[in-house]
């Protein structure tokens, strides 16, 4: 029986030694933003007067993403007047139709996630941009919970006009 040895130069071991520590750095990393991961898809359906009046007036709408949570005992003195600690909003204006929009999760201040215990909160409301009027004219259910259930499927919310008289639903 032979032996086959493989004999690498100085050089050849640096190589593979830089390529696999890179490798290794790139796992770690994509490991860390799968943990780090706020992103979510939010399914807007509009009634049938709802999207007749929008397009009628140009009109966009807004989903309002607003990350929250509950603080360390070390942290309350930075909760906010609700007794939460403000992670950070992210606003996504869309055209006044239906639609399924990607959230980013990039404007969430990831420095205080030290500061709460427990999960990441969300609360995902949409409203009319008040492009062509002052006021909002639409009356939409909204999300408010746990950050990794919306994360699960895409949140759908309906909305319809305020006039339509229908009460907003949470979606859960």
């Amino acid at each position: 029986m032979s032996n086959i040895v493989f004999s690498a130069s100085p050089r050849q071991r640096f190589t593979s030694t830089l390529v696999f520590g890179f490798s290794l750095l790139l796992a770690i990393d994509s490991l860390g933003a799968v943990e780090n991961n706020f992103a979510f898809d939010v399914q807007v359906s509009l009634s049938p007067k709802a999207a007749a009046r929008l397009a009628a007036l140009s009109e966009s709408m807004v989903i309002a993403a607003t990350y929250s949570g509950e603080p360390v005992p070390s942290a309350e003195k930075h909760a906010n007047q609700i007794g939460q600690i403000d992670l950070g909003a992210e606003h996504a204006e869309i055209p006044g139709k239906f639609a399924t929009v990607h959230i980013t999760g990039d404007k969430l201040k990831r420095e205080r996630l030290a500061w709460i215990k427990g999960p990441v909160l969300l609360n995902v409301n949409v409203y009319s941009a008040r492009h062509s009027g002052p006021d909002n004219i639409l009356s939409c259910d909204f999300f408010d919970g746990n950050l990794r259930e919306a994360e699960a499927k895409p949140l759908a919310l309906h909305c319809a006009l305020i006039v339509e008289n229908t009460m907003p639903k949470p979606v859960q």
